[in-house]
């Protein structure tokens, strides 16, 4: 009898596992399928109005971010990378980023293949990954599920939510207008006027939307959303990855609020659009100092190495920045680990570093004059300050950041929790890429890049009022409301709304 109950039990959980994997299998593969077949059933909605081939594209640019979540995550369990994260946030944007960097690799290899073997091996690969990740081989994968990677906004509070959805709806709205071409070699400068992003660039982004390139109409739908919707979106994203290592959850969104609500956010993108991949690549390089210095594993050095190359193929003087970025981690972000341990790092870095280092060589125009424009960066920085009234709180934000990484003795600067040490590392990353747009490429600093530096010194002072009334949760969700109103009275929201009407017609 005893046997016999054994068995019964064993038989019942092998029945039980079987059934959720088949289950697992089944909603997996169909979801990701059904994405896939876009590209398929994509040509035959050319009459789409643009609103609809918008949000067409937008899924599509969303479920290429999940893929690159994915093989981040496989990068991660092959090389056994495990780090520790300030938020949730910081485990999703470093897997799609290194997920898109290997990307960026396979796709540039495929690209010099004859033009019917790039489509088939576009099918092929992401045939054999839809496969590789629906099969239900681990029982990690099968308990894991899409929300635990999103614990940071699983217990938002009522405002939180609000002012969430209020993100979601102004990101939407500010949309920027679409633009009047079909050629593919003028829709590249119409991306990238100046001609900064490498050959090696168009080549990923070609291939990773391959399907569309036949269909003029499609490609330049699925362009103008990746840059939007993908760089943009993990911009906004990143910022908000930067807060957290000094603010709250609830002060963090305030401050991607106030960047979406800003007009300059909807101007910069109807005439920047392409910068935002480069600004994005500038916060990236400030989030990862920090990011490297907390996540106490030398793996992380791979990353670091990538995100080199990745800013060499956007602009080649950034370069520099990622060779400046490898001797700040190396001689003071990890100056409480051992030798070994920061000699390891460089180790896993020298991957990306050479492929970066091999790409500038080819790619640096020796008879190239380069003109320093110095006063454009400062004229822009004050049109931004112009443009936004919440930003006046970034001349106290200021004040009160010297005061509190200098040690002063004021002595309700002691009682302030912020951390000094992430001050001080954010703000030197900020003197580097000051004095790196003012000497080498005034490109850096004119784009989105002055927005979140003054949001982020706006912040504080609200950051050390909420900390004084800390006891006070009434009247720190009255102030809380606030300084959302006051966010949204200057953000001309009827003008964005006239733009996005344009989209339904």
């Amino acid at each position: 009898m005893f046997l016999s109950g054994i068995f019964l039990e064993t038989l019942e959980k092998k029945s039980s596992i079987i059934v959720e994997k088949a289950k697992f299998f089944i909603i997996r593969a169909l979801s990701y399928f059904s994405f896939l077949l876009i590209p398929i059933w994509a040509p035959k909605t050319l009459n789409l109005k643009p609103y609809e081939l918008c949000l067409l594209m937008g899924f599509y640019v969303v479920f290429m971010a999940a893929q690159w979540f994915l093989l981040g995550k496989e990068i991660d369990h092959r090389f056994k990378i495990y780090f520790r994260v300030n938020s949730s946030i910081d485990r999703i944007l470093y897997r799609v980023f290194l997920g898109m960097f290997s990307c960026v690799l396979i796709f540039n290899l495929i690209a010099l293949l004859p033009v019917k073997w790039i489509y088939n091996s576009f099918w092929i690969m992401w045939i054999f990954q839809g496969l590789f990740y629906s099969w239900p081989t681990r029982g990690k994968i099968i308990h894991e599920s899409v929300s635990s990677n999103l614990a940071e906004f699983r217990f938002l509070d009522s405002f939180e939510k609000t002012l969430f959805f209020l993100i979601l709806i102004i990101f939407v709205v500010s949309i920027p207008q679409i633009p009047i071409l079909y050629n593919y070699e003028a829709l590249k400068l119409f991306f990238d006027p100046y001609e900064k992003f490498s050959t090696q660039f168009w080549n990923f982004l070609t291939v990773n939307y391959f399907p569309f390139k036949r269909y003029s109409i499609l490609l330049k739908y699925a362009w103008l959303m990746h840059f939007y919707v993908f760089g943009v979106g993990t911009f906004l994203l990143f910022f908000y990855a930067i807060m957290r290592f000094f603010v709250s959850r609830r002060l963090s969104m305030l401050a991607v609020f106030v960047v979406v609500s800003s007009w300059s956010f909807l101007k910069i993108n109807e005439t920047q659009l392409g910068t935002a991949l480069s600004a994005g690549y500038c916060i990236t390089w400030v989030w990862s100092l920090v990011w490297v210095a907390k996540s106490s594993t030398y793996r992380a050095g791979l990353f670091l190495g990538l995100l080199t190359y990745w800013g060499t193929i956007l602009n080649y003087t950034y370069t520099y920045l990622g060779i400046i970025q490898i001797i700040l981690i190396y001689l003071f972000y990890l100056d409480d680990k051992t030798p070994w341990f920061r000699r390891q790092l460089i180790k896993y870095a020298s991957f990306g570093l050479g492929l970066a280092l091999i790409n500038y060589f080819f790619l640096v125009d020796y008879n190239e004059i380069h003109h320093v424009e110095y006063l454009r960066p400062i004229n822009d920085f004050f049109l931004l300050l112009k443009r936004k009234s919440f930003f006046s709180l970034s001349y106290i934000g200021v004040i009160l950041y010297s005061f509190k990484v200098t040690s002063s003795r004021f002595k309700f600067l002691k009682n302030i929790g912020l951390p000094v040490l992430n001050l001080r590392q954010v703000g030197a990353a900020i003197l580097i890429l000051i004095c790196f747009g003012l000497l080498i490429e005034n490109s850096i600093l004119t784009g989105m890049t002055g927005l979140w530096i003054l949001t982020l010194f706006s912040i504080l002072p609200i950051e050390i009022l909420f900390q004084g009334i800390s006891r006070l949760r009434n009247r720190r969700n009255f102030y809380y409301l606030v300084y959302i109103i006051i966010a949204l009275l200057d953000s001309h929201f009827e003008g964005r709304i006239k733009t996005f009407v344009q989209l339904f017609k």
